[in-house]
């Protein structure tokens, strides 16, 4: 155990002595932008804004709601709130987004939200996203997705997360119960309808999506 005590002593006394080029580190570290490292040049943040009145507001759901479909609201007070609760709204760019989804992609079922609020030909003004991930992979919660890049809403979602839920739901009764084809023939009066009972769809005569 002596040996080795001065072996190592020597050691350390002999790199003293060493010219400074050969003990500093062989790889130094790099600092390159993030720019650099994501491969574009894409903002931190983002701020939700829109000029022109919204005129519509469209919600989607899964499991709820039929998978890929929305449903629609020209109702002014539901406007009114969404647009108070998403306007100003500052949302922070999320690094982890690339691997959620690598994991997600992997899970089963999940849950995922979406509230838009658009112009009375359909042009969407704003389009919010919300998924609150799985269990032991937390999703962003409320976000917005500029390409691939995803951008994640600051500060306390609960206020919009619940207005998304009861707007949800009301649809989900209006336009769902028992069925979509019974609730659409029923001739109740509903709040929430289907895209192809929407304007830009009528006067298009399309049964579809008209919208870009």
């Amino acid at each position: 155990m002596a040996l080795a005590i001065a072996v190592v002593g020597a050691g350390a006394v002999g790199m003293a002595f060493l010219p400074a080029a050969v003990t500093e580190p062989v790889v130094k570290p790099v600092t390159q932008s993030v720019e650099l490292l994501t491969g574009d040049d894409k903002p931190e943040t983002i701020t939700v804004d829109f000029d022109e009145q919204p005129a519509v507001l469209g919600i989607s759901n899964y499991p709820r709601i039929q998978l890929g479909a929305m449903r629609y609201t020209t109702d002014t007070s539901l406007i009114d709130r969404a647009s108070e609760l998403l306007k100003g709204k500052t949302f922070k760019r999320w690094y982890g987004y690339a691997s959620y989804r690598a994991k997600a992609n992997d899970m089963v079922g999940g849950c995922h939200s979406s509230i838009e609020l658009d112009t009375a030909n359909g042009a969407k003004l704003c389009d919010v996203s919300y998924d609150p991930g799985y269990e032991g992979n937390e999703g962003p919660g409320i976000y917005i997705m500029d390409g691939d890049v995803a951008y994640v809403m600051e500060g306390d979602q609960t206020e919009l997360n619940d207005f998304m839920g009861q707007c949800i739901q009301d649809a989900y009764k209006q336009t769902c119960l028992p069925d979509p084809q019974t609730a659409r023939d029923s001739g109740s009066a509903r709040t929430w309808l289907f895209e192809d009972e929407m304007p830009w769809t009528v006067e298009s005569g399309s049964t579809g999506s008209a919208k870009e």
